[in-house]
């Protein structure tokens, strides 16, 4: 019988709040380091007049800085590239631009920033990367077209007069790199979750102080509310030296056979309250009945037992100890349904009442009493397995049986 709802955790919310907010810092911050690198694009592009998404790229012929060679046929002059980007926040890496050329050509040696590289009647440039033994000197940055700028390279070459660049498609491929850093919401928003973080520390800082206060009262209330309870309990055991320190010791090994059982916390706490003040009923029985030495009538079986009613009459509407009243009532029910008041059958027995009722018969047998000795526990364990199934929950003897063997029951009269 354990609780279906478990306690929340204070810590929960706020903490899962704090690692979210963490992680997502985190990845702001990469970003903002690494960025963002899209897939490659390719573009054909028409020289000159060459638009793109977030490019324009152009490579042209400089027509102040042009020739013909003494063949006629060949012209030599300086070409021109420029690679542009038109995104605020999109840089253009990992270029390469390719344009076929028709005719023989060749290019001067040293050009410039850029790699250059002919294949049959296509000229390539592409950027330079670092760890390039050609170029172990120049790093990528170096080419990197930064966003709303520029960048750009070029050459001598030597084409056919035929050869106007003007018209000529040209292959661009690269791939875009979103400067994350740059973007002024990803600033606000780091600072945001910086800040939302150091305020879910705090919040976590403020319950552990608050729950630190919370539990030391709440321990300070537990100590009054059981020495209050303990009080009362010993007022109506003063009525019977042989009973005194009953109640406590009922209540310890229901506690500890609660918790044997795996139940709550609160349940444990419930049972503990509840077999302390199980016999409070008794404060309504004649004491010429209470003490008689001998044999009671029937009428007199009547009176003790009418105890369970008793108490359970004084704690009607008492709020303060869930279900203290039922329990109280059916600590005396039998697991076969002989008990009383209300002849209550094995499960239809309230699952606290079964525990304090294990509880009270092993103490009464292993306590001495105005109408005989205490009983030897080797006896007291027969009468529990004996028991089992008839009297007692036969589930829960078990867990008595081993408080026995353990050493932790019975508990000495005196150290109660």
């Amino acid at each position: 019988m354990k609780e279906n709802a478990k306690k929340r955790n204070p810590y929960l919310i706020p903490l899962t709040m704090l690692l979210l907010t963490v992680l997502l810092l985190l990845g702001v911050t990469l970003l903002r380091h690494y960025g963002i690198y899209k897939e490659k694009r390719s573009l054909v592009l028409v020289n000159g007049h060459t638009e793109g998404s977030d490019v324009e790229v152009s490579f042209l012929r400089n027509p102040d800085k042009q020739w013909y060679e003494s063949d006629g046929v060949t012209i030599g002059g300086q070409y021109d590239g420029k690679i542009e980007s038109l995104r605020e926040y999109t840089a253009i890496t990992d270029w390469k631009m390719s344009i076929k050329i028709k005719g023989k050509f060749w290019i001067d040696e040293n050009p410039w920033n850029g790699i250059y590289t002919v294949d049959g009647d296509t000229l390539s440039v592409t950027e330079p990367h670092r760890g390039e033994e050609a170029n172990a000197q120049i790093y990528e940055s170096d080419y990197t077209v930064e966003p709303m700028s520029h960048r750009t390279f070029g050459c001598i070459m030597y084409t056919s007069k035929l050869f106007y660049p003007e018209s000529v498609p040209l292959n661009f491929e690269y791939t875009p790199h979103i400067l994350v850093d740059r973007i002024p919401a990803v600033r606000v928003i780091q600072v945001f979750l910086f800040t939302f973080a150091v305020s879910m520390i705090s919040v976590l800082i403020t319950i552990y102080i608050r729950l630190g206060e919370y539990r030391t009262r709440e321990r300070k209330d537990k100590e009054f509310i059981e020495k209050t309870l303990l009080l009362f309990a010993n007022t109506i055991e003063a009525k019977d030296s042989y009973t005194k320190g009953h109640s406590l010791r009922v209540a310890i090994y229901s506690m500890e056979l609660a918790k044997r059982m795996e139940l709550s916390e609160s349940e444990q706490e419930i049972v503990y309250y509840c077999a302390i003040l199980h016999d409070v009923g008794k404060v309504g029985i004649p004491d010429s009945i209470l003490h008689k030495p001998g044999k009671l009538t029937d009428e007199e079986r009547k009176v003790i037992q009418s105890h369970t009613t008793i108490g359970s009459d004084i704690f009607r509407g008492f709020p303060y100890i869930p279900d203290i009243e039922t329990i109280v009532r059916h600590h005396h029910e039998r697991y076969d349904g002989n008990g009383y008041p209300d002849q209550l059958k094995g499960k239809a027995i309230p699952y606290l009442s079964r525990i304090i009722c294990v509880a009270d018969c092993f103490d009464a047998m292993t306590s001495n009493r105005c109408y005989r000795d205490k009983i030897d526990i080797n006896k007291v364990k027969k009468e529990l397995v004996d028991c089992a199934g008839t009297q007692f929950d036969p589930e829960i003897v078990p867990f008595m049986l081993q408080m026995i063997e353990d050493g932790f029951a019975p508990t000495e009269e005196g150290n109660v």
